[in-house]
């Protein structure tokens, strides 16, 4: 048996590996990295919309979850909801006070967006989660342009596939507040896509016109 190694053929739980490094294993803290940095890195880059940006802000998250991890607390959370509030809070601050869109949205009566988001449960259908990876660049894309604690949730739910009361805790709101972000959310969303949708009509028309004119120089 080497010593220096925590990975063994079961990787103990979050809260155990955290006590670990607490004690002065470091390594300890390689496998919580491992865990859940796809996860930090997908739901900053919801964000942030910055795949290189959201390499760096997951590092810095991460960074920041080990020199602050005697402020986690087991008994009030779990320790990924603690890790995604750390990493809203990188994300908040890299994007600054830049709030170019209102904070409050109206709702539309078409919320047909649920359509185009990924499947938010576990247990999805392959073919759904197929549908949904050909309009992902699009949904994310237009969440960059609809406020911050909406696209906070929605990438929560539909990306990490969060539950509402987990979204709620790692958000630090109600249980209400939570499903009226993603309720509110979907709508902003869904006229966002829809206005994507326009400009690509208008582009492709634009588009059609010029080379009938090409075709009548010949």
């Amino acid at each position: 048996m080497t010593g220096g190694s925590v990975i063994n053929a079961t990787v103990p739980g979050d809260e155990t590996l955290v006590a670990l490094v607490l004690k002065g294993n470091s390594q300890a803290f390689a496998p919580l990295v491992e865990r859940h940095q796809r996860g930090i890195v997908n739901f900053i880059y919801a964000c942030v919309r910055s795949g290189e940006d959201a390499n760096d802000l997951a590092q810095e998250t991460f960074m920041r979850a080990y020199a602050h991890l005697r402020t986690f607390n087991p008994t009030l959370g779990k320790f990924s909801t603690w890790l995604y509030q750390i990493a809203r809070n990188v994300a908040r601050t890299h994007l600054g006070k830049e709030s170019r869109r209102p904070q409050t949205e109206d709702l539309y009566e078409d919320e047909t967006i649920e359509q185009r988001l990924p499947e938010s449960r576990r247990d999805a259908a392959p073919e759904a989660t197929l549908i949904a990876a050909e309009d992902e660049a699009l949904v994310r894309d237009a969440l960059a342009h609809i406020p911050e604690k909406m696209r906070a949730a929605l990438a929560l739910r539909f990306f990490n596939h969060l539950e509402y009361q987990e979204i709620a805790d790692t958000m630090q709101v109600s249980l209400g507040n939570v499903k009226t972000l993603i309720h509110r959310g979907k709508a902003a969303l869904a006229r966002e896509l829809a206005l994507d949708r326009s400009a690509d009509l208008v582009a492709a028309s634009m588009q059609k016109e010029v080379r009938g004119r090409e075709l009548l120089s010949l």
